[in-house]
């Protein structure tokens, strides 16, 4: 799994780390259904409180705090990405797997801050959904922006950290660049639709 996790190309870090959010999505997503309460993690989050729990008055202002709070949780990644390193796996790819699994509890206990008429049982059904596409396009950023770590955990008990040589710039190749411009696409598309799903609602 490291292999493919560190692998040069970005296609197979995205591939794999896209499968292992699958694996703790579907996990979770079904565990959360059948063992917790519903509407459980309801407010409960730092992004339920900044996105309220009522729909914007228009389609273009939805879509822009949608967009907001998606661009500052895909910063999140970069900046992980960029603060270390541990036995070659980056900070960032911690953020969007603990997402999936996030996203996939709040599927099966229906605690969304606009709520779905019931909570959702494991299935494809999901795909009609676009919290998926955005959980890919995470993804996708936390694989693209892989190499641009300035240190190395070389033990966590007590932490201790050596910067990494050479000293790493923040650029990326064309192939990180297209895939983090592809990410940003996916990203505000499906907001656009999130957006049009929340105020036609």
């Amino acid at each position: 799994m490291k292999r493919f996790l560190c692998h040069e190309r970005l296609y197979a870090r995205f591939l794999a780390l896209l499968g292992l959010g699958a694996v703790l999505f579907t996990l979770a997503w079904t565990l959360s259904y059948y063992f917790l309460p519903e509407a459980v993690l309801r407010g409960r989050t730092g992004s339920a409180i900044l996105a309220g729990d009522e729909a914007a008055g228009s389609f273009l202002a939805e879509w822009l705090r949608i967009v907001a709070l998606n661009l500052v949780a895909g910063s999140l990644i970069v900046l992980s990405n960029r603060i270390y390193q541990y036995r070659g796996f980056p900070l960032g790819y911690i953020i969007p797997l603990a997402w999936l699994t996030l996203y996939a509890a709040f599927l099966g206990t229906n605690s969304f801050s606009i709520p779905m008429p019931e909570r959702m049982a494991p299935s494809l059904a999901v795909f009609g959904r676009t919290g998926l596409y955005e959980m890919a396009a995470f993804t996708l950023v936390a694989a693209a922006t892989y190499s641009i770590n300035l240190y190395e955990v070389r033990r966590l008990v007590p932490p201790t950290y050596e910067p990494v040589t050479p000293k790493p710039r923040f650029s990326l190749t064309l192939e990180q660049w297209i895939g983090l411009g592809l990410a940003i696409a996916v990203l505000l598309a499906a907001n656009a639709r999130e957006a049009y799903m929340i105020v036609t609602l």
